[in-house]
């Protein structure tokens, strides 16, 4: 296939695409309630400013949680990544043919590092780094699912009129042993 063949087949193919658009001018968007553009507007603030939810739902005592746990997670980012670059570069040093450069990382104690220790150090903080990545993650994901389902409950029916009973049911006669069961029953409203 031709330059010029695989240009034109290029257009076409981004011609059918762009001829596909679904023209929607006539549908009405339905007017959300209070209660949906609140949920909506605590769930993109929470995402946009990491515990900004928890302030709009006036859960104030959760906002430190929430930021700590992300400075926290953001703070063994940056240690445990600079440790696995100290590790990293004198593994380098140790492995490379150059005999002028060798690695002079010590332990607590001292002695140097072994190369397989320097090698284990750089995957121990790889790690930990990646961990760490994924609990900062975590809890900026937390947080928002926290702000969503909090702004959810302001507006959940608590009222008096949620029963819980427990009954037995029914059983067929077609049975020819007795079979047994147990039932849940959940009276919602009158």
């Amino acid at each position: 296939m031709t330059e010029l063949a695989r240009y034109r087949y290029f257009l076409f193919i981004l011609g059918l695409f762009l001829s596909c658009v679904s023209v929607s001018g006539q549908r009405v968007k339905p007017e959300l309630s209070d209660a949906e553009q609140r949920v909506r507007k605590t769930t993109k603030w929470a995402a946009i400013l990491p515990g900004s939810g928890q302030v709009i739902n006036q859960k104030y005592w959760k906002a430190p949680i929430a930021i700590g746990g992300l400075v926290a997670s953001g703070y063994f980012i940056l240690d445990n990544t600079n440790q696995m670059n100290v590790f990293l570069e004198h593994w380098g040093y140790e492995t490379d043919e150059n005999p002028l450069t060798t690695s002079t990382l010590t332990d607590s104690n001292g002695n140097l590092y072994s190369l397989a220790d320097l090698e284990e150090g750089t995957y121990f903080y790889r790690r930990n780094r990646d961990l760490s990545y994924l609990s900062f993650f975590g809890v900026y994901l937390l947080q928002i699912i926290d702000a969503n389902v909090d702004a959810h409950m302001k507006f959940f029916d608590a009222s008096e009129d949620l029963t819980l009973r427990v009954i037995p049911p029914v059983l067929s006669k077609s049975y020819s042993q007795g079979v047994w069961q147990v039932g849940l029953t959940m009276n919602i409203g009158n």
